[in-house]
């Protein structure tokens, strides 16, 4: 008999339990209520205080099975602890193991992302391998934006199951969020709390299952995007409250600190705290605003994992947020040259608009992509594939939702005041989105759904309904979602067997093979060069692209002019 597959999912169910172990010892250390605490977002904050460790740690060490060995036990020991202190109910304890078994089935994957052999996988086994070196963004493109969802699988290299748990950042991502979703559908229904919030936390929610199904799509990218309808039902949770609280702060900065740190350029998605902001000091004096942000450990916490990941991406290209030049300091050997990132900044705004594929460039790309002369192209090209395909699957949800939840005694309802400055942030980005980099991938998957899920969540709170009533209808809408999902998954296994073999129950692993460790392969060749020059080795070959160096223990990797 085969082990392989109990071997995974033991070693998948114990790193959810080691990861929120962190989350639950973390939520102590910031100081949140016992009476607050979820495991959603224990989860969640386990991912950010695991992430943080990551990004510290890989500074001086490699994440060597004996260092990552050493950081699971003491996750699933904390867990333990807490356990038996009764800090988690035994209700909550059955509602998250049934999500994570049920999600187990979007973990078996053959055929991961199409950018995970490029640069994925490689930068992941990098951080296994190797402390941080200075100047690896010149091996390849994707070096030089790694996300810090790289620095958390890399925890995850583990005996026995060694490399085949490095898309396990992407799952918890996936399964945390939904978690925290369903238990705020719970206690809406619990504590007969129906309002727009309770609708739009459950169209969130279905959307999350439906459209982002597929693990191997998610990449760097859908967990950021996860985490944007999320913050939006944290800042929609404040609005209804009367009292501001140091939990609110925390929840807040955590959630932004996490998203950024997985696509730099959600710094811009900052601006959903001007609603947010201006909410609190209507409640609040400046004194008091300033007092509650300036003793809240979560945003020092915050700020100090934002500046590892900018202080990182120096160390790998010079650049704080690659490619934006302003942030770049080109006069370090290692640094990208200013000509290569302007070429970049081009080639990822060409690839944004639809002007480049793997098959076909535009001739003219500099004019390509200025003012709207790119629309034409992107919109027969992807427009009518893409995000026509998108609209028209918001639209049949709410289709959907529509028809399960009428009803025909309606109740009168306004929109809160700070629901309109939100709103409004909402279309800026949606507009910043068309106009710079209008793939679905950048943000457009999350704003242009809650653009439609936020009004559409109003409109089903005019229906007045019984709680018994609503909660038969939100079963049904919520068993047509687990039976997409689950066929959808099924009929991925089925094809994924038919095509490449995959069979679960023999090894259900994701696919290796030499092109996922050819940039160590690289560095390590260098490296090994390197020492043979300076012992003036036969063996010396100097490259004729790269030099290497060696500075206060830290290889410096520089590309030849």
């Amino acid at each position: 008999m085969n082990f392989d597959l109990l071997i995974f999912l033991f070693f998948y169910i114990s790193s959810i339990i080691s990861i929120l172990g962190y989350g639950l010892i973390f939520q102590k250390i910031i100081n949140i209520p016992k009476n607050n605490f979820c495991l959603g977002y224990s989860g969640l904050i386990g991912i950010f205080f695991l992430t943080i460790i990551s990004y510290t740690s890989n500074i001086i060490l490699p994440h060597s099975l004996i260092h990552n060995s050493i950081i699971f036990i003491i996750g699933f020991l904390i867990f333990i602890y807490f356990y038996f202190k009764n800090y988690i109910s035994k209700k909550d304890i059955k509602v998250f193991a049934l999500i994570f078994l049920f999600l187990f089935l979007s973990f078996l994957v053959f055929k991961a992302h199409d950018d995970f052999p490029y640069y994925h996988f490689p930068y992941t086994y990098y951080l296994t391998e190797n402390s941080s070196y200075l100047g690896i963004g010149n091996f390849n493109h994707g070096f030089r934006t790694p996300s810090s969802l790289f620095y958390f699988n890399s925890l995850f290299y583990l005996p026995v199951i060694n490399y085949n748990l490095f898309h396990i950042g992407s799952l918890v991502y996936f399964g945390f969020s939904i978690y925290l979703l369903v238990n705020k559908i719970l206690n809406g229904l619990k504590n007969n709390q129906i309002d727009y919030l309770y609708y739009y936390n459950l169209l969130a929610l279905i959307f999350i299952v439906v459209f982002f199904y597929r693990l191997a799509e998610h990449g760097t990218d859908r967990s950021a995007l996860i985490l944007v309808f999320i913050i939006i039902s944290e800042t929609l949770r404040i609005f209804n409250k009367v009292k501001i609280s140091n939990y609110d702060v925390s929840i807040i900065s955590v959630l932004y600190a996490l998203i950024i740190s997985l696509k730099a350029f959600y710094f811009l998605y900052i601006i959903m705290l001007i609603p947010l902001i201006f909410f609190i000091y209507s409640k609040l004096n400046i004194a008091k605003v300033f007092k509650m942000f300036s003793k809240n450990k979560s945003v020092y916490f915050s700020i100090f994992l934002l500046f590892l990941v900018l202080f990182n991406n120096f160390l790998n290209t010079g650049c704080l947020i690659y490619p934006l030049e302003l942030s770049c300091y080109t006069s370090f050997e290692w640094s990208i040259q200013k000509n290569e990132i302007n070429r970049m900044i081009l080639h990822y705004e060409n690839w944004s608009k639809a002007g480049m594929t793997p098959n076909f460039t535009v001739p003219n790309p500099e004019i390509y992509v200025k003012n709207l002369n790119w629309v034409s192209n992107w919109f027969e090209t992807y427009f009518l594939f893409k995000v026509s395909d998108f609209i028209l699957g918001i639209t049949f949800l709410i289709f959907v939702a529509a028809i399960i939840f009428h009803s025909k005694q309606k109740k009168k309802y306004k929109w809160p005041k700070e629901i309109y400055l939100l709103y409004f942030i909402i279309i800026i980005l949606i507009l910043e989105w068309f106009l710079n980099h209008p793939a679905l991938r950048y943000g457009g998957y999350s704003i242009i759904a809650i653009s439609v899920i936020l009004p559409f969540s109003f409109y089903l709170n005019k229906n007045k309904l019984n709680l018994k009533n609503l909660r038969k209808k939100t079963i049904i809408i919520l068993l047509i979602t687990i039976s997409i999902f689950s066929y959808r998954n099924i009929d991925r296994l089925y094809k994924e067997n038919k095509k490449y073999e995959y069979n679960v129950f023999k090894r259900p692993y994701y696919e290796l093979n030499n092109v996922h460790f050819r940039v160590d392969k690289e560095l390590d060749n260098l490296i090994t060069n390197y020492i043979n020059c300076l012992e003036n080795n036969k063996n010396c070959n100097f490259s004729e692209n790269y030099k290497v160096k060696k500075t206060f223990g830290k290889y410096i990797f520089v590309r030849k002019k």
